[in-house]
C-alpha cells in the first residue's frame, strides 16, 4: 500500500510547488501490461515542464502483481487510490477499462495496450473449420 502523497498533489502540494500552475495527469497503472503500454504515451508529456505525472494503481486488477516493483522502479510518484480519486487532475490517462474510472475527476483516455485489446465489435461468426477438399498436389500429364 502507498502512502498519501504529500508533493505534487495533496493538501499542501502548492506550498512546496517550485513551478506553479502545473497541469496535472494521472496515470492509472492496472497490470504491468498496462503499465509498459503507458510508458510509451507519457514520454510526450516529459518535454513539457508544466506537466506533473501522478500514478496510482488501480485496486481491482486480477493481474496487479509487479506493478509496484515496476512503478518503483521507473521512480514514479505513485498515490494510493483513494487520494487520487479524492484530486483534480487535468488529465487522466489509462491502458485498461477496469476498476471505477468513472470516480477519477479527470477526462479519461484510454489508450489501446494490446491488438485486439478494447474491440467493440464482435468477431464474425462463419464456418472456421478448413476446407475438407483433395489437398494432394496436381498429378496431370
Amino acid at each position: 500500500m502507498h502512502e498519501r502523497l504529500s508533493v505534487p498533489i495533496g493538501r499542501v502540494a502548492e506550498e512546496w510547488s517550485t513551478r506553479p500552475g502545473c497541469r496535472r495527469v494521472l496515470a492509472v497503472a492496472h497490470t504491468v501490461t498496462a503499465v509498459t503500454r503507458l510508458m510509451d504515451v507519457l514520454p510526450l508529456f516529459e518535454s513539457d515542464f508544466r506537466v506533473q505525472v501522478v500514478f496510482t494503481r488501480a485496486r481491482t486488477s486480477n493481474f496487479r502483481e509487479g506493478v509496484d516493483g515496476y512503478l518503483s522502479d521507473l521512480g514514479a510518484a505513485v498515490a494510493p487510490w483513494e487520494q487520487a480519486v479524492e484530486e483534480e487532475f487535468d488529465l487522466a490517462v489509462t491502458a485498461s477499462l477496469g476498476d471505477d474510472l468513472h470516480l477519477i475527476k479527470a477526462p479519461v483516455v484510454a489508450v489501446s495496450h494490446g491488438a485486439g485489446y478494447n474491440k467493440l465489435g464482435k468477431p464474425e461468426t462463419g464456418n472456421r473449420k478448413p476446407e475438407t477438399g483433395n489437398r494432394k498436389p496436381e498429378t496431370g500429364n
